[in-house]
C-alpha cells in the first residue's frame, strides 16, 4: 500500500451512482509512457482496472468501483502543451443529464480525424469516461450513467 506515496494526489470529488458523494484524492502515475508529464485523471478513470483508489480527508482509503461512479470532479489542470494537439482539438458546448436528472453545462474537446469530428461521434467514442469542462472545474462523467446530451451550439 506504501507505492500510493509515489503517485501525484488531485483532490477530488466523486458522486456515485446511487448519489452519495466522497471527498478526498485521486492517486496518479507521475509519468506515462506516451506523453510528458503526469497522469490526468480522465486518463487514470479510463484504465481498464474496475477499482480504483481514493484517499479520504481522515487518513482512510476507498477502493471505489469505476462502475458505479457517475461522476468525478476536480479542478481543471493545465491545457494541453501540444501544439499540434491544439490545432487538431475543437470544443464544443453541451448540456449532460444523468439517470436521476443531474446536468452539467460545459464544453467537451474532441481530438478526431475531421472526418469523424462530430460531437455524435465523439460520445460513442472510446473511453468509460469523458471530461466536461468549465472555467471552475472539470467533470468526469461515465458514459454508462448518461441519459442523454444536448448540443448548444
Amino acid at each position: 500500500m506504501s507505492d500510493w506515496a509515489a503517485t501525484e494526489r488531485q483532490p477530488a470529488s466523486v458522486l456515485l451512482a446511487e448519489g452519495v458523494e466522497l471527498h478526498g484524492d485521486l492517486h496518479l502515475q507521475a509519468h506515462v509512457a506516451y506523453r510528458e508529464g503526469p497522469e490526468s485523471p480522465l486518463e487514470m478513470l479510463n484504465r481498464p482496472d474496475p477499482y480504483f483508489v481514493l484517499s479520504l480527508a481522515d487518513g482512510g482509503v476507498v477502493f471505489i468501483s469505476r462502475d458505479q461512479v457517475a461522476v468525478v470532479s476536480c479542478a481543471p489542470r493545465p491545457a494541453i502543451s501540444d501544439p499540434d494537439r491544439m490545432h487538431a482539438a475543437k470544443q464544443a458546448t453541451v448540456e449532460v443529464v444523468l439517470w436521476g436528472g443531474t446536468q452539467y453545462r460545459g464544453w467537451v474537446t474532441i481530438e478526431l480525424p475531421p472526418s469523424r469530428a462530430r460531437t455524435l461521434d465523439f460520445l460513442n467514442g472510446a473511453g468509460r469516461f469523458f471530461a466536461v469542462g468549465t472555467e471552475t472545474e472539470n467533470r468526469f462523467v461515465n458514459r454508462s450513467h448518461v441519459c442523454l446530451v444536448r448540443p448548444l451550439e
